[in-house]
């Protein structure tokens, strides 16, 4: 608990008194001139005396014919019009769904210059001695300011109509019609300025909606709010859409009602009326059918107000609710697209040379897909300590082993240790940027777009170039090249593009643009690189050419990372947590379905790649399990509990096993044949001890090192200890191993240790 204690001002504010007695005058005195009410307590906050003042005065000598005077100690603001001898005022909120408590009342302008001018010289004489001459001159300026003559007086109102202004027919389950009476801006906008204006948008119409061939009256005057309100209504039900989950939303602007409900197969119902004619609801729609009547007609408002005056291009009111439109019909048109297409000569692809080497978007080499234990000495390993570095800044993830050298980036230095002893080989001084590893060329990604190509041999920068910034997203990127094909980094830029950069001169090769959000998630599979972004396609790329050879669609989103088993690609839709997902089996050459499989409940994680099968997680996060399919049709091959691969657990599929170690510190290892678990170890408590930033177990020499809240060795075919528990004291969130079997421990508080294996002696017969 916070105590918190507010304290007065020393001096109060123009327009505030410590009268008592004369306040409640005041306040009735300017809500019966701003809000037209009678009521000892105004309807709103009544706004500065100073700055409303000022406002009035600006319209009587014709500096401006509009005045926007907000409230300080609330989300209100008041609205002055000048018309002739008159003022147009409105008194309205600026909350997400504004309150109009009075639109355009005509007060003569003479009468307001009156009214502030008395109110200024009661504050005077109740005002403290600092703040009594600020009031009396402010008083008398009023007192003697005379009303310019208005030279336009009128102001031409021009009337809009669009959407449906005709029954669109019976078979049109939705659709939505407007007319409006539009004004120009009073004041002219100055052209580098853009500023919120609420009050432009407040202008009179009449909205209507029709439904198979029926009309229904649904909001007359400001009719924006009503379509704010619809715009917030469809953005719920997209959310849930694409979760997969139901909705229920009920939302209210005056007397308009709009309610969207939806189930989670999809089936969505819509509720529209005015509270004094009454509500309909539409059952029978889907997302699309239901939301893009109502994006058409915002969208048609939006054109014709700024058809009117071109000023309103820069409100920005109005730039939000523009861009909120375009960013829902991106996301239903992107998931109700359906123009996907296979490859016609897929032993092209079939026949190209093979890479050894597959990729991950992480941006470093993947293990084998198979890791195959060796046998292993039944006694304890034992390791010493060879050396050790404190080194500021430094990044775990950006913690590299490259050949006979460790290459660390930190936010001001990048350097190259030598793994035997810790000698610094090269040290430079650098600014901010990310790194990623693609083979031996270190990328460093400045927050400009700039990017560095490093030789880690010579600490060198060779090449430079340039790419679009990824604002507000992590780094990503891929190694993609080797045997035949050229040495390339695939690299996320901007908001939704791919853009491969040839590492041996930093130019760019290919550049891919998705429809989706630009979550991407890639996998490398020989020639092909396989990628997912977020909408309703899988993306297959040739990295030696950047063509798409094939585009598999669908009405779903694939959110998660797919996988190949077998020449096929496995994906699987929805988000991660989903109430249900499909499962898709597609040829990794041609793009052509194989099939499609149905899951009971929502996926957990992306597709694995275990050999002869596939598996997953599913369902809920406590209550989970690890289902496991034929990649050739689908079938279910077993079903088990999940050992944590839907909690973040890292696998690793070690010949006939898979060995997953969860965030909680447990670590499993279930048989691939039948489900069945093998062995299982408890490495740490779940709730006292820290859990390290990488969970990967990593097979070498015949042993089994697992991260968790220290490190620890195992022999694989059984999970027992043999050695490494009392290693060292760090919490390993990046480790890494040699094909010596040396240890190479980094803890994100800056420290870095390395440990060998100890010599043992043998019995030799």
């Amino acid at each position: 608990m916070i105590d918190v204690r507010t304290y007065p001002s020393a001096e109060p504010l123009l327009g505030e008194t410590n009268d008592d007695a004369s306040r409640p005058r005041l306040a009735t005195d300017l809500a019966a001139l701003l809000q037209g009410t009678e009521r000892a307590e105004p309807a709103l906050e009544l706004p500065s005396l100073e700055e409303l003042t000022l406002g009035v005065l600006a319209l009587a000598d014709g500096t401006r014919r509009k005045v926007l005077v907000p409230v300080a100690t609330a989300p209100i603001e008041y609205a002055l019009v000048r018309v002739g001898e008159d003022v147009l005022v409105s008194a309205y909120e600026t909350g997400s769904a504004p309150r109009v408590v009075a639109l355009d009342r005509r007060v003569s302008l003479g009468g307001m210059l009156d009214a502030c001018a008395r109110a200024a010289r009661d504050a005077a004489s109740a005002a403290t001695a600092a703040m009594r001459d600020a009031a009396l001159e402010l008083a008398e300026r009023t007192e003697r300011a005379s009303i310019v003559p208005d030279a336009h007086p009128e102001t031409a109102v021009v009337e809009r109509s669009g959407g449906s202004i005709e029954s669109p027919g019976d078979d049109v389950p939705l659709a939505f019609g407007f007319v409006a009476w539009l004004a120009p801006c009073v004041d002219p906008v100055p052209e580098p300025c853009s500023r919120a204006d609420l009050h432009a948008l407040l202008f009179e119409g009449k909205l209507w909606a029709f439904t198979r061939g029926r009309r229904i009256h649904l909001a007359t005057g400001p009719i924006v709010l009503a379509v704010q309100r619809m715009i917030v209504a469809v953005r719920a039900l997209v959310d849930a859409w694409e979760a997969g989950r139901a909705v229920n939303v009920r939302l209210r602007s005056g007397p308009f009602i709009v309610g969207t409900r939806a189930d989670r197969s999809g089936s969505v119902a819509m509720t529209l009326g005015c509270g004094d004619d009454g509500t309909v609801t539409i059952p029978a729609l889907d997302t699309p059918s239901a939301a893009l009547p109502v994006l058409r007609v915002a969208s048609d408002l939006v054109r014709a107000l700024v058809s009117v005056d071109r000023t309103h291009a820069r409100n920005l009111r109005l730039v939000a609710l523009r861009d909120e439109v375009r960013a829902l019909r991106r996301v239903v048109r992107a998931r109700t697209r359906i123009d996907g297409f296979v490859n016609e000569d897929p032993d092209r692809l079939r026949l190209a040379p093979s890479v050894s080497e597959a990729t991950t978007a992480s941006g470093s080499l993947e293990r084998p897909a198979r890791e195959t234990p060796q046998p292993v000495a039944a006694s304890r390993l034992r390791f010493g300590e060879r050396w050790r570095a404190e080194i500021e800044g430094l990044d775990s993830g950006s913690t590299f082993l490259c050949g006979d050298r460790l290459v660390v980036s930190t936010p001001r230095r990048v350097l190259a240790l030598a793994r035997d002893g810790g000698e610094v080989l090269w040290s430079r001084s650098v600014m901010r940027a990310a790194s990623v590893m693609a083979k031996t060329t270190l990328l460093r990604l400045a927050p400009d777009g700039s990017l560095a190509l490093w030789d880690v041999l010579e600490g060198d920068v060779y090449a430079t170039t340039r790419v679009t910034p990824r604002v507000g997203n992590a780094p990503l990127g891929v190694f993609a090249g080797g045997g035949s094909l050229p040495p390339l980094a695939v690299l996320a830029e901007a908001h939704s593009r791919l853009v491969a950069i040839d590492l041996r001169n930093g130019e760019h090769r290919w550049r891919f643009d998705s429809r989706g959000g630009g979550a991407f998630r890639l996998r490398r599979a020989g020639r092909i690189l396989l990628v997912a972004c977020g909408d309703g396609a899988l993306h297959a790329i040739d990295v030696g050419s950047g063509e798409v050879v094939w585009r598999f669609s669908e009405r779903v989103r694939f959110c998660m990372g797919p996988t190949v088993t077998r020449d096929v690609c496995i994906a699987v839709s929805g988000e991660p947590g989903a109430s249900s997902s499909s499962l898709f089996g597609i040829d990794l050459y041609s793009g052509r379905l194989a099939w499609r499989r149905e899951l009971d409940a929502g996926a957990l994680s992306p597709p694995l790649s275990l050999g002869d099968v596939s598996a997953l997680a599913v369902g809920t996060h406590r209550d989970a399990s690890l289902v496991a399919f034929d990649p050739s049709d689908g079938a279910l091959r077993w079903m088990a509990s999940d050992p944590g691969i839907g909690r973040g657990g890292a696998p690793l599929f070690v010949d006939d096993a898979l060995v997953v170690n969860a965030p909680g510190g447990r670590v499993s290892c279930i048989e691939l044949g039948s489900g069945e678990i093998r062995w299982r170890r408890d490495l740490s408590h779940p709730v006292t001890d820290d859990v390290p930033r990488r969970l990967e177990p990593i097979l070498r020499g015949g042993a089994l090192f697992v991260p968790s809240s220290t490190v620890h060795v195992l022999r694989p075919s059984d999970g027992a200890p043999i050695g490494g528990a009392d290693l060292c004291d760090l919490i390993p969130d990046s480790l890494r191993v040699d094909e010596r079997g040396w240890l190479y421990v980094v803890e994100d508080s800056g420290h870095l240790r390395v440990y060998a294996p100890a010599p043992q002696l043998r019995l030799v017969r």
